[in-house]
């Protein structure tokens, strides 16, 4: 086995991701085909909340738990095979599996380590004993993972970081395998390890465990990495993408290559994951790449809007059928950044045309261009969920933001998708930069008084890690600190963000407290522990 692609825990295990299975598939095209798959996450949660729930579930849980878990399998058999119309069953299966993801977050909770900020994870990396009998996580890890990849005998093993809480597993995993083969190279991929590459690459505590990282997107960066480790192929130096240390411990960066055409990317492979392990029978799958708008100004595919790509829309559709038919799953998510409406409900009417019989949700925009007629489209194609970014309800904040939008454009859209049936989730963002407490409550307003156009809505805080931290005199903000990650929001979001000193509006603490009053307010805090909410 020439290479081992590995999703570590702990993270949120929902579905199965889709950066590896892409980079699988493309690996293989170009004759990398001694490649698997390893998502020890959801081996390890499927495994820790089963013993957590199979136990005396009474000191931790409330008496539900135990019927959660009873009716968390017969949940997964109603959306695996669901039909579209019985609405009632496939209601009562969506909240099972809702129900049993907060009793796992808090299962999860009780032995996984908090990240409160990357300094944080390397003290605690320095410091852990990995031969603890008592932490299930380090247990499994040394008697599981370790010795499953050591006897795949790898010459490669790349880490794809989602979540914040996934580094240190990642490093204790990567110190434990050198210590018995110091020959297997290791690289970093994934939104966490692009975003925060340059804290990975001056840390002395993990410096001396990985051997580089990649930026952005991995294929082409992969490939040629592979080709250079494992054929001695190419020079390191022109691998795009690639940060690493030279011979004598100097960081280089080498320059951020071209995207890889969508049409050159095969059918994402899932024949390595146990998709009756993740909570939600439902796959994952990109038709497009980057950000049509790529304007927003906390987001970091900030200015990829000259990247965007699309996928030819037969090639989606049939993709879509194929991986229906080898995994008899009728559930997708659509994860792509943002579609075009026009593309969107183009790929629609062909998949109605085909009679694909699926259901999925998507990440949208609200844009014009989904008239109360294109909505009844893509709810006829299987659309029945959308989580829209509206981020603020205030004019100055949207702005600012440069989101390019309206509140009445907003109101719109949202109600064209809910007359469709078409369930809205809203993601809020409280504290940008320069807001003041007024303008944050206006955007909860808007929620209060809109609450006929949407189904859920999630108030999140704000996190500077794009190239906002280049325009520190635009958003008054100064004493960015791009080497120590951190966390504000302690009690919700597992998510990091650079450190920085605010000039204007609202001071962390005030912000956090109107962020608490929101989620209150609107009902957005999910029950128990928040280990599995969306992070970076």
């Amino acid at each position: 086995m020439d290479i081992v692609l590995v999703f570590p825990p702990l993270g949120n295990h929902e579905h199965a991701h889709i950066g590896l299975p892409l980079l699988k598939a493309y690996l293989n095209k170009y004759g990398h085909s001694s490649s698997i798959i390893k998502d020890y996450n959801v081996e390890i949660m499927d495994k820790l909340i089963r013993d957590f729930m199979s136990g005396d579930t009474k000191t931790l849980f409330s008496k539900n738990s135990k019927n959660v878990s009873k009716n968390y399998t017969l949940a997964q058999e109603i959306l695996r095979g669901r039909n579209q119309s019985d609405k009632l069953k496939t209601s009562w299966a969506t909240d099972m599996i809702y129900k049993y993801m907060a009793v796992a977050g808090d299962c999860i909770s009780t032995v996984g380590f908090d990240p409160i900020s990357f300094k944080a994870v390397e003290e605690e990396f320095l410091n852990v004993n990995e031969e603890a009998e008592n932490n299930p996580v380090y247990k499994y890890i040394r008697e599981a993972i370790v010795p499953d990849i050591i006897e795949k005998k790898p010459s490669i093993v790349g880490f794809s970081l989602t979540y914040a809480s996934q580094v240190l597993y990642t490093m204790s995993i990567c110190r434990q395998v050198r210590k018995i083969n110091p020959n297997i190279k290791f690289f970093f991929g994934g939104p966490i390890a692009s975003i925060f590459w340059r804290a990975f690459m001056k840390s002395s505590a993990f410096a001396p465990y990985f051997d580089g990282i990649i930026r952005e997107q991995g294929e082409v960066a992969v490939l040629k990495l592979c080709d250079y480790w494992i054929k001695k192929k190419g020079r390191m130096d022109e691998i795009p993408n690639l940060a690493y240390r030279d011979e004598e411990g100097i960081i280089k960066e080498n320059p951020i290559g071209e995207n890889c055409p969508m049409d050159d990317i095969p059918m994402p492979d899932f024949s390595d994951m146990p998709l009756e392990l993740y909570a939600y029978p439902k796959l994952p799958f990109q038709m497009t790449r980057g950000c049509y708008w790529g304007r927003c100004a906390f987001c970091g595919h900030r200015g990829c809007n000259s990247k965007y790509m699309v996928a030819n829309k037969k090639k989606v559709v049939d993709e879509i059928k194929a991986l229906k038919e080898q995994h008899d799953i009728r559930m997708f998510h659509f994860a792509d950044d943002a579609i075009l409406p026009k593309y969107f409900v183009d790929v629609a009417k062909l998949i109605t045309d085909e009679g694909l019989d699926i259901v999925y949700s998507v990440f949208l925009r609200t844009e014009k261009g989904f008239s109360k007629e294109n909505c009844q489209i893509l709810f006829k194609s299987g659309l029945r969920s959308v989580l829209f970014g509206i981020e603020s309800a205030n004019t100055r904040i949207l702005n600012l933001m440069e989101k390019g939008m309206d509140t009445n454009t907003m109101k719109q859209v949202l109600r064209n998708f809910m007359e469709a049936g078409i369930s809205n989730h809203l993601s809020c963002i409280i504290g940008f930069p320069t807001e003041e407490k007024h303008e944050a409550y206006e955007t909860l307003q808007f929620l209060l008084d809109n609450k006929d156009i949407y189904h859920k809505a999630y108030i999140t805080p704000f996190g500077l890690f794009s190239d906002m931290v280049d325009q520190t005199e635009r958003f008054s903000i100064e004493k960015v600190d791009i080497y120590n990650p951190l966390r504000h929001d302690i009690d919700g979001y597992v998510a990091f963000e650079y450190s920085y000193n605010r000039n204007q509006g609202m001071s962390v603490e005030e912000y956090l407290e109107v962020l608490k009053e929101a989620r209150k307010l609107i009902d957005s805090v999910p029950p128990g522990a928040n280990y599995f909410s969306k992070s970076l």
